[in-house]
């Protein structure tokens, strides 16, 4: 889809700009105080600490007990305390924060590498190396992140650090050729893609951060620009061919923000330095819905249907979705993204705020950062004549099975696939319901990453099983991972008054489960109720109804009705003639600090036990 447009490309690639230099003094005076009042305030809280330092035992404690959190907790400040720097630098330009960037340049650079420990490898699943070895860089997601931010620096802010000293930019230089460039041309990643070798969200995210780096000012020569551009479009065909033409991402909502938006900047760059010649990219009916995918997922509010290790509340729409919907012309895109930034915007007013310093993934691309600065402005004035959000449709992504049905109470996502997934729970047959944009039925999520989360370990971590996802649980066997175990038999029927999916899961399952057919039927009655309807074929024992939810559920019993479980303020479900002791109500209390970003503790579980069908209505 994009190397076709090679043979088009002028003798010599152009420059990216992405940005004004901070010399520009009106072009950055005339950004709205809103959202750079925050990142200065941000900063000046900052100037007085230390960059945390890191050791290397810091570093090797992820071979050691799988921790990813203390090293990166480190990592990530030293790179959110640098973007702020920078930031209020060109902003205010008093050279109050020229020094702390300066410190900031250096300690990057004196970093043994800049590879995750949990991703300090050569091959794909090879184990971890205990440290780096800095003669022999690895080119990981946040490496190129780092070469990328650095560079941005340069380019930014050159002119000033040149006026302390010369060697701040040239070290940049120095560091980002022997880090980023020789490795990314000489050497093969997975995550490149190669033949039929699988790809990910790595690929554009990686990708993007090259090229990014690669082409501002002063980074690299034309020959080098050159093959860094082939190379790219090499990779991010790869990607593309990994989708479906439906353009669904299949490791969930999250993740569409380093896979969609991602492949839309690693685009963006592509057309500003060859003078449009991939502008037609962008008119190709696959690139738009990858970019509208976020948009069908919404689940309403701050939540959106998780499956994956995607978590509930994913974060809110922001100036990259508006400029992904508007290089695609998709309105619904550009007005979902809008309302959601001015959310954003309109918070920062009043808490002096715009993002979660510490922790949001946004903080960490200066880039990012840069663009909302000086696309707010546009964002919010499309905002206030695009106030009402277009109606969202019922949607079925075929090349994952995630069918999306709503009416104007609830939104119900099920999921009709399989369990090789990139980032998979094993889950399939699973829903999730939202009911008046607020959470009824959930799906956890996935806890903060560790050793264990990407290893053969994987499937021992609770929110991974079937048995707490909303499916029905056996005792003699679960489901298990691969594609292989997957929905069969999946039938669709969308009408006006009620839209449903039904399914055959048995092989979805351990074969030690016993299952010679388990069938289920999800059907939204629009404006009225959700029922699931659930089928098993000569099976001996009980079966197990599971639901997951936030609200705490209290289980009572109406006469010629049957079992009514009240699911908070939230809505209730209805298991016809089921006499209450069927039921039982485990709380799970919640610990773990990316849990408690989407969810209170505790949430809940309810087992419903039943032999051979069973119907629950939702209302």
């Amino acid at each position: 889809m994009v190397r076709k447009y090679l043979n088009l490309l002028p003798e010599n690639c152009a420059d990216f700009i992405p940005c004004p230099k901070a010399g520009d003094r009106k072009a950055w005076m005339s950004l709205p105080e809103a959202v750079t009042a925050p990142f200065v305030a941000a900063a000046e809280e900052r100037l007085s600490q230390e960059y945390p330092g890191i050791s290397a035992a810091l570093y090797m404690e992820f071979t050691k007990n799988g921790n990813r959190s203390h090293f990166e907790a480190a990592y990530f400040t030293r790179r959110i305390m640098l973007n702020l720097f920078v930031l209020a630098e060109c902003i205010t330009y008093e050279g109050r924060f020229l020094n702390a960037i300066a410190d900031g340049v250096i300690a990057l650079c004196e970093e043994s590498g800049w590879q995750l420990p949990a991703h300090n490898s050569y091959r794909r699943n090879e184990p971890q190396r205990a440290f780096p070895d800095s003669a022999n860089p690895v080119l990981d997601l946040f490496a190129c992140e780092t070469g990328a931010q650095l560079a941005f620096v340069q380019y930014v802010l050159g002119a000033e650090l040149d006026r302390i000293s010369p060697e701040f930019c040239a070290r940049i230089r120095r560091e980002f050729d022997f880090r980023i460039i020789k490795p990314y041309l000489k050497k093969h990643f997975w995550w490149m893609g190669y033949n039929s070798e699988p790809t990910n969200n790595w690929t554009v995210w990686c990708t993007q951060n090259v090229l990014l780096g690669a082409f501002l000012p002063g980074m690299t020569e034309d020959a080098e620009r050159r093959k860094c551009l082939n190379r790219a479009v090499f990779s991010i065909d790869r990607f593309l061919a990994g989708y479906g033409d439906d353009g669904c991402c299949d490791e969930g909502a999250l993740y569409y923000r380093h896979a969609g938006l991602c492949l839309f900047n690693a685009l963006e760059v592509l057309s500003a330095v060859s003078g449009g010649v991939f502008d037609s990219v962008f008119s190709e009916p696959k690139i738009r819905n990858i970019a509208e995918y976020i948009v069908n997922v919404h689940g309403g509010g701050d939540y959106y249907l998780n499956f994956a290790d995607c978590a509930a509340a994913a974060g809110r729409a922001g100036v990259r979705e508006f400029l992904f919907g508007k290089r695609c012309a998709s309105e619904r895109l550009m007005t979902f993204a809008a309302a959601d930034w001015s959310k954003t915007v309109s918070e920062a007013s009043v808490t002096g705020k715009l993002h979660r310093y510490d922790s949001s993934d946004e903080m960490l691309n200066l880039f990012y950062l840069v663009e909302e600065l000086f696309v707010t402005s546009e964002v919010l004035s499309y905002h206030a004549s695009h106030q009402t959000v277009p109606k969202q449709p019922d949607w079925v992504y075929k090349s994952t099975g995630l069918h999306i049905f709503r009416d104007s109470v609830f939104c119900l996502g099920v999921k009709a696939g399989g369990n090789g997934d990139s980032h998979n729970h094993n889950d399939t047959g699973s829903f999730i319901l939202y009911k008046h944009s607020r959470p009824f039925i959930i799906d956890v999520g996935v806890e903060t990453y560790s050793k264990k989360t990407f290893s053969s370990q994987r499937y021992e971590i609770w929110t991974m099983q079937s048995q707490f996802h909303n499916v029905t649980d056996f005792a003699t066997g679960a489901q298990l991972a691969g594609a292989e175990y997957k929905a069969r038999k999946v039938h669709a029927a969308i009408e006006e008054q009620a839209a449903s999916v039904s399914m055959e899961l048995k092989d979805a399952y351990a074969p030690s489960a016993g299952l010679v057919s388990y069938k289920r039927t999800v059907t939204l009655l629009r404006e009225r109720d959700v029922v699931v309807q659930d089928q098993l074929a000569s099976y001996p024992g009980l079966a197990f109804f599971t639901l997951m939810t936030q609200a705490e559920p209290v289980v009572s019993f109406e006469e010629g009705t049957g079992t009514v479980i009240t699911v908070g303020d939230v809505g209730t479900v209805l298991v016809p003639e089921l006499h209450p002791l069927s039921v039982y109500i485990e709380p799970i209390s919640i610990t773990d600090g990316r849990l408690l970003q989407s969810w209170q503790s505790p949430v809940y579980r309810i087992r419903i036990s039943y032999r051979n069908t069973l119907k629950v209505i939702f209302r």
